[in-house]
């Protein structure tokens, strides 16, 4: 999608990649958001409650590798009490769980990711977000895109 000075610059700045993925409602599943290919480092993830949770709904991350076990790559949270605008982010600690707050959310450290399905698990039918991920790519093939 960018090309290799333009990626070169991004990695430089330490900021990465930036990919969108739209509003949807969440469903009581896992969800494939992003697939990822290579490997690359996750430098932020945080979701936009555009329709809020009317009821219990813990939620949390997962990564499903191609190849490889499937790990959650942070800890449960109910979202019910996020409101319309709230952000929802992970800290980066692998155990640790979600976040959200009406103002700021952010990565303390960031993730290695392999090619796979970045997963979103919600236990209800409850809310809707819009999610945005930032990203390097560590291998020449890596990237993420939405699913």
């Amino acid at each position: 999608m960018f090309n290799q000075s333009t990626r070169q610059m991004l990695a430089k700045m330490g900021v990465g990649l930036r990919v969108d993925r739209d509003a949807a409602a969440l469903a009581a599943t896992t969800a494939t958001f992003f697939t990822v290919t290579g490997r690359v480092q996750l430098t932020g993830l945080y979701g936009v409650v555009t329709v809020a949770a009317g009821g219990a709904n813990t939620c949390q991350w997962t990564m499903n590798p191609t190849a490889g076990t499937t790990a959650p790559i942070c800890g449960g949270l109910d979202i019910d009490p996020a409101l319309v605008g709230d952000i929802l982010g992970i800290t980066g600690v692998l155990a640790t769980a979600m976040t959200y707050g009406g103002a700021a959310v952010g990565i303390m450290q960031p993730i290695t990711l392999t090619a796979g399905a970045l997963q979103f698990i919600a236990s209800a039918v409850e809310g809707s977000i819009s999610t945005h991920l930032y990203y390097l790519p560590l291998t020449a093939d890596g990237s993420v895109v939405a699913a």
